[in-house]
């Protein structure tokens, strides 16, 4: 997304925009009316201060997101509307994504507050909203801040596309390879669409239970918030977020995220308690950082905006992991009828959904590694690497039928390929499946997880796989071993040069 400039980072939406944001999606009558007044002059505005011939410009543009849109169906206005958006795209950090009431609903923060409602059937908000009112006031192509969300969604949601050609958009501000943006939307799941969109999703804020701990925090000097603080409690931390926060944190300090202050897990604790109280820790700067980006939205874009793109934070084989993360323990939770989960209109998390997200998932970072302009670094092959061979564990162990409990009756009338993810991945057919992928990085990217490809290849033993598939792994396995042994018998100083790459490049940056 854009960056946030420091001087956004610091202006705050007047409160009754904040009082608005609260209730948005719990009352229909709240629309606020003093939003579209500005907006709606600046979107209109647009139109009257370039009329610069159309007939020179290229009929394809990219996107803030690198996307590139072909144009040739849209009108000459419409044309120019959307080259403008994405020429000086608007300041805009997105706050919110969630489903209700039949409606998808985004909010972000520009210089006063938004809402986009992306409607489906039966929602009384059929089609495309935005509160800033352009969109209802003019025909033809939406408004800027509706183009603008639908280029990050859609950067999220598109699975199976050749980055080099040209997506084709619509009159309605999206592309014409995602179908209506509502379903694209739901088939994706609105939770896992706000991880990648680095927002907050109400529904699913509090996280799991393993996420946070029990331990009180009552020794910590924090000063007790003002009146009027309008910033998220700290009593519903987000563990995507947390896991983020670690991540940029960590760049910073030179450690690795996962060892980053691990006590500051249980520091904004689900406690109710906890929300009376300011991030403000005395004599602990970390924690006061910590608290302060899972607390505010714009403070949180503004720090993302300035971290390196080598930083884990922007890692995109580390973020595509744990993607797939995500989806695995929701399937998890669909398999043991978890009643602490909220219910969801967008369909059942099961198998299907889980190896659309799988597949698509493996195919990004087949793309991400082979259509870019300059060969992978050393530390990306082997992100690359360990990102799948994580996919292939998670894949490998889910040797197992995936129904929920009520459901069990009759599951032998549903097809195996339905119910079982490594049989449908993996077990059924040799498609390849992260072998084909694997293949393709030099031998010592991977080199360091041959333990674990050891294990994978003793549960295949045991599961059954087709024989070709088998015969690849093998030959894979010959290959990393050979590479291994070659390691083992360099000098250790290679060795120890490459596994500190990260840590060394932290200390010179803190430097």
């Amino acid at each position: 997304m854009p960056p946030t400039t420091r001087s956004q980072a610091q202006r705050q939406v007047p409160q009754q925009q904040d009082d608005e944001d609260s209730s948005e999606y719990h009352d229909s009558s709240s629309e606020s009316e003093s939003e579209s007044g500005s907006s709606s002059d600046d979107a209109m505005s647009e139109d009257d201060d370039d009329d610069n011939g159309e007939g020179d410009e290229p009929d394809v543009v990219t996107s803030p997101s690198k996307l590139s849109y072909r144009l040739d169906r849209l009108s000459p206005e419409d044309r120019k509307r959307v080259r403008k958006t994405f020429k000086k795209p608007p300041q805009l950090s997105l706050k919110l994504c969630l489903l209700h009431d039949n409606h998808y609903g985004f909010e972000m923060t520009e210089l006063v507050h938004r809402s986009i409602r992306i409607g489906g059937p039966g929602s009384r908000w059929n089609g495309l909203h935005c509160s800033c009112r352009a969109t209802d006031s003019r025909d033809g192509l939406p408004c800027k801040h509706l183009i603008w969300l639908l280029d990050q969604v859609v950067k999220q949601t598109l699975y199976d596309h050749d980055p080099s050609s040209p997506l084709t958009m619509t009159p309605g501000g999206f592309p014409e390879e995602i179908g209506d943006p509502y379903n694209d939307i739901s088939a994706f799941h609105s939770d896992v669409l706000a991880d990648g969109l680095h927002v907050f999703n109400p529904d699913f804020g509090t996280g799991d239970d393993s996420d946070d701990s029990d331990a009180s925090d009552e020794s910590d000097e924090s000063d007790s918030s003002e009146e009027g603080d309008t910033s998220r409690p700290l009593d519903r931390p987000i563990p995507h977020r947390i896991q983020e926060v670690r991540e940029m944190l960590s760049a910073i300090s030179s450690s690795a995220p996962e060892d980053f202050r691990p006590d500051l897990l249980s520091s904004p604790t689900s406690s109710s308690r906890r929300s009376k109280k300011s991030p403000i820790k005395r004599r602990d700067l970390e924690a006061t950082v910590f608290r302060m980006l899972l607390a505010n939205d714009e403070f949180f874009h503004y720090f993302l905006s300035q971290m390196r793109s080598t930083d884990p934070v922007n890692d995109p084989f580390r973020k595509l992991s744990q993607r797939v993360d995500r989806v695995l323990h929701e399937l998890d939770a669909f398999a043991a009828g978890d009643p602490s989960r909220p219910a969801s209109a967008e369909g059942p998390r099961d198998v299907a959904w889980a190896a659309r997200h799988i597949t698509g998932v493996v195919a990004l970072i087949r793309t991400n590694i082979f259509t870019r302009e300059r060969p992978l670094e050393p530390w990306e092959r082997s992100s690359a690497a360990r990102a799948l061979v994580r996919i292939l564990a998670g894949v490998v162990e889910r040797n197992r039928d995936f129904v929920p409990p009520g459901l069990r009756t009759a599951a032998s009338s549903v097809p195996r390929q339905d119910r079982n993810l490594f049989l449908r991945l993996v077990g059924d057919r040799d498609e390849g499946f992260v072998l084909n992928v694997l293949d393709l990085l030099p031998p010592d990217a991977a080199a360091p997880f041959l333990h674990t490809l050891e294990a994978i290849q003793d549960q295949l033993g045991v599961h059954g796989a087709p024989a070709s598939y088998v015969e690849k792994f093998r030959s894979l396995m010959s290959r990393l071993r050979r590479r291994a042994s070659v390691a083992s018998s360099s000098t250790p100083a290679t060795g120890s040069k490459r596994q500190s790459q990260g840590p060394d490049r932290g200390s010179k940056r803190v430097k």
